[in-house]
């Protein structure tokens, strides 16, 4: 029986990045369907000049035999081949379709070697280790076939490939500040740690996650008719370290994208890089009185692929009410791994978060000194988060065939007490809300692909997930005794999906993806605060999606992109919920059938690679939706809108300054408006930016700096929210000895702004006995003031 990870040590040092290469690319993403590489000698880390290396579609099964020479590589189907130049590097401008064999052999090396990269997970740069010999001699080849890191093959000009080694190049708290390195992505925490973030992308206000869809490892993250917000995501149980890569796709274009993807999705891959094999202790201590304490191990002679991670965080938070403490297990391990009956794994999570809430504070209470900036007016806010959850997945490859088949259950519990209006609708209590939510999440997806020929691929994708879902809202008083019951439903919803698509090579250097997707939801919603009233509820929407890719020279991609988005109503929408305030007076549609939002988005763009020390790459987008909905904080509802349109344009630069220093730059604008009346869509930033330097040296340390800027955003009512710039900053050194020593140093708002991360122009009332005005007012939720974490690692 071959097994991927007979010779798991070697396969790990096969595919393991380096950062020589790393920092020569910029991006894995910007290289496109070229693959590129060096060679070294494992035992030195010399790179070996004119060896043989060979690209070719892979054979049906497995690797080849231990026998394979050059002879075993017919010219046609897809080969290729080229030599290593005098640094050891070779360079394929095109790749075939499908999986990929490469052969390295040459009289320097001692040991010929094989290595196979699945078509998803294909890479743009890797590095070879290989046995130098001093002298010719016949040796046996060594055959191995692993799994590279996911894709880096953008299917869009905006596709965002986002690696470990650039997560760990930023401040990070939680899973979901690896988005931050995504151009045009913005994130703010008006909670704490523990609540969800919101989320900016394209001209959308994705609030929690209505807009944006979140798969970690092929499982949806978005929670449906969640309480606190339509399509709620929380990544708590992320452990930061375990995130192996992050694909974003920005817009609705490919085929697997579901429910949500409004603006995009983004989806997270787990495993550990083979650097941290082993076993891992880390400690972090922070200027919050932040203590974490994280523990990792994966088998040394693996691929990082197969791990359990175990973390626990308490944190005073910065200010008032920010606190938080956090315990998180999460692994994997594959069942089995077999050339010829697939690969099985189970992924498993259990995750605990209570925290503190503190709330949004008025501009002009803190200009009058009444509170500090990093105050909160409720020190009662608080919240809990518990997660359990438990996946299969089953992936078998052979004859041009692929099935991939995925299950999951899910528990989900979150509790919050908040209060954004202060007194103002009710003077005597105030205005508390006390939220329940309890889900019980399940589901299935079956993927089938087919190689018809060598030029055209079938994908055909089958799925459901159900929600069994129970909630509850109450208004409570200063004692948190219940005054009054506003919600009490439970119910059942489903949603299953078919798709069938295709990818077509008609010449080489032309890629056309094409599908048609069918989403139908079902909702059975109970009302116990009505009789126990019952309704249920179907919908439906046709999703077509497509992609155009032309290498219109070796250094200059073209892109073109369609795609019909989507995103379900809630359940609450079904029971005619009577909106009483909203932090919306424009633009409300009222009393409508509830029905699936769906948006129609397009997208052309190009990437351009003159030089391994420069790429770039523009893109322009528009996104059109008849029927719009935006979730209002006050409310706590989802709000039927007028027509919208969006429309902007991305760049990106990317350059290689030195072998130990590369800069990247990106700019979004976003143009976001209703149709009829023309006023801009409200809270979603219109002009983004962000620079970013990383130094690595060979000689064990790393550094970076991060600045964003976000330009004035439009707030309801005409208002406008504040520029706000941000600096971050990282730093580290690694070295070695019986064991792998790092210590690092994560530093957030170095220059110490008063940075208000989150704005937002309603009423609210916070002087009890006093006559409150319903006048809207600006509000802000404080972003961190200077703080600084030192975390020390020991690798065994």
């Amino acid at each position: 029986m071959r097994h991927r990870h007979l010779l798991g040590r070697t396969s790990m040092a096969l595919m393991t990045l380096s950062l020589p290469l790393l920092l020569r690319s910029a991006h894995a993403h910007d290289v496109g369907p070229s693959l590129a590489g060096q060679v070294v000698d494992k035992n030195s880390g010399e790179p070996i000049p004119a060896v043989l290396v060979i690209l070719e579609r892979a054979h049906a099964k497995g690797a080849r035999t231990a026998t394979a020479t050059q002879a075993d590589f017919p010219t046609g189907s897809g080969r290729v081949q080229t030599s290593t130049d005098p640094d050891g590097r070779f360079l394929f401008l095109d790749t075939p379709p499908g999986d990929l064999d490469i052969f390295v052999s040459g009289d320097r090396l001692r040991t010929p070697m094989q290595m196979r990269i699945t078509e998803e997970h294909r890479v743009s740069w890797l590095i070879l280790h290989v046995e130098a010999h001093s002298s010719p001699a016949p040796a046996p080849m060594e055959t191995v076939t692993v799994i590279a890191p996911r894709s880096a093959i953008p299917v869009t000009a905006s596709t965002t490939h986002i690696t470990a080694r650039e997560i760990a190049a930023v401040p990070r708290r939680t899973a979901e500040d690896a988005l931050r390195l995504v151009p045009g992505l913005t994130l703010i925490q008006h909670g704490s740690e523990g609540k969800g973030h919101q989320f900016f992308l394209r001209g959308f206000d994705a609030i929690h996650g209505s807009d944006i869809e979140m798969t970690v490892e092929g499982l949806p993250m978005n929670e449906w008719s969640n309480i606190h917000a339509l399509g709620y995501i929380d990544l708590g149980f992320i452990i930061p370290e375990t995130i192996d890569s992050v694909e974003v796709t920005k817009g609705p274009f490919t085929l697997s994208q579901g429910a949500f993807a409004m603006a995009g999705t983004a989806a997270y891959h787990l495993g550990l890089s083979p650097d941290d094999c082993g076993l891992r202790l880390a400690y972090t201590a922070g200027t919050t009185n932040r203590h974490r304490v994280l523990l990792t191990y994966s088998p040394d002679d693996g691929d990082g692929q197969d791990f359990v991670a175990l973390e626990s965080t308490h944190d005073d938070g910065f200010g008032q009410n920010r606190g938080i403490d956090r315990a998180t297990l999460l692994g994997r391990v594959r069942i089995f791994d077999d050339l010829d009956y697939g690969t099985f794994s189970i992924l498993g999570a259990a995750y605990f978060a209570a925290f503190e809430l503190p709330g949004t504070l008025r501009n002009d209470d803190i200009r009058l000194g009444y509170v500090d900036f990093l105050d909160a007016y409720d020190h009662a806010g608080r919240g809990q988060s518990i997660r359990g959850l438990l996946a299969t997945t089953y992936e078998w490859r052979t004859d041009g065939h692929r099935i991939l088949a995925r299950a999951f259950a899910e528990r989900r519990h979150l509790d919050l007490l908040e209060n954004h209006t202060g007194f103002l609708v009710d003077p005597i209590n105030g205005d508390r809300r006390k939220q329940v939510e309890r889900t019980f999440t399940f589901g299935a997806v079956f993927d089938y692909g087919l190689e018809a020929t060598e030029a055209l691929h079938l994908d055909l994708n089958l799925g459901t997930r159900g929600d069994i879902l129970g909630q509850a809202e109450r208004h409570v008083d200063q004692d948190e005794a219940t005054l009054e019951a506003r919600r009490d439903l439970g119910g059942l919803e489903i949603m299953s999906h078919a798709g069938f698509g295709f990818t077509w090579y008609p010449a080489r250097a032309w890629r056309f993806d094409a599908g048609l997707r069918l989403d139908a939801a079902y909702l059975s919603v109970q009302d116990h605060l009505d009789r126990g009233h019952t309704g249920d509820h179907a919908r439906a929407v046709f999703s077509p999606r497509t992609t155009l890719k032309w290498q219109a020279h070796e250094k200059l991609q073209l892109f073109l992109a369609y795609g019909r988005g989507f995103r379900p109503p809630e359940a609450r929408a079904f029971l005619g919920a009577t909106v009483e305030r909203t932090g919306f007076s424009e633009e409300l549609v009222r009393a409508q059938r509830p029905e699936i939002t769906s948006s129609d988005a397009f997208e052309v763009g190009a990437r351009w690679n003159p030089s391994r020390s420069f790429a770039t790459s523009i893109s322009s987008f528009a996104t059109f939706i008849a029927r719009e909905s935006i979730f209002d904080h006050v409310s706590g509802l989802s709000l039927e809108l007028n027509s919208t349109r969006r429309v902007g344009a991305e760049l990106e630069l990317h350059m290689h300054l030195a072998d130990w220093l590369a800069v990247d730059a990106d700019a979004t604008y976003v143009d976001a408006r209703f149709v009829a009346s023309g006023a801009p869509i409200p809270l979603a930033p219109t002009l983004s930016g962000r620079v970013r330097t990383m130094f690595i040296h060979d000689d064990g340390f790393d550094a970076s700096l991060q600045l964003i800027g976000i330009a004035p955003r439009p707030l309801p009512h005409g208002a406008q929210a504040a520029l706000m710039t941000r600096l971050d900053g990282t730093a580290g050194y690694r070295w070695s000895g019986w064991a792998s020593f790092r210590c690092a140093i994560e530093l957030e708002n170095i220059l110490n702004q008063e940075i208000r991360e989150g704005e937002y122009h309603y009423a609210s009332h916070w002087a009890p006995g006093k006559k409150p005005s319903e006048i809207p007012v600006l509000h802000n939720v404080a972003g961190p003031p200077f703080n600084a974490r030192l975390t020390l690692t020991v690798i065994l």
